[in-house]
């Protein structure tokens, strides 16, 4: 089988001999690019054997579920984050937060901040992540 970087025309990027150079990471498009690109350079004398083309589809068919399922779960999170808006919560305190190790904050959640893959909820001024709310209250409860 020919190296997939001379099939392709790329060169790939490592972070073993620069530990600067960024990773690129291979979603579906470049799957099929790679899998295109080895179908038309393909021996005609010996071609690929179904049950490995059989494979490769397999493996794409996974990765586009397993993308799908990604994007479900990141649009569910958003859409439980948003819905705190104006209800009373109790999360972790943080460094910033009194400092105190175990300490917990409460307050109702003024707003929701979403950077990156971070989702953070304003509670009394202070920005807390999503991941360390512990109870959930509806207002004057």
């Amino acid at each position: 089988m020919s190296d997939i970087n001379a099939i392709t025309g790329t060169a790939a990027t490592t972070t073993a001999t620069d530990p600067n150079a960024k990773t690129k990471i291979l979603g579906k498009d470049d799957f099929l690019k790679m899998l295109i690109a080895q179908l038309k350079n393909q021996d005609p004398t010996n071609p690929q054997q179904g049950t490995e083309f059989a494979t490769q589809l397999a493996q794409f068919s996974s990765l586009e579920q397993l993308t799908n399922l990604n994007s479900a779960f990141t649009t569910q999170g958003n859409a439980q984050s948003i819905s705190l808006i104006g209800k009373e919560i109790t999360a972790k305190a943080t460094a910033g937060a009194g400092g105190n190790t175990g300490a917990t904050v409460s307050g109702q959640v003024t707003a929701v901040n979403f950077t990156n893959s971070a989702v953070t909820l304003t509670v009394n001024g202070q920005n807390i992540p999503f991941t360390d709310v512990l109870t959930v209250n509806a207002p004057g409860t």
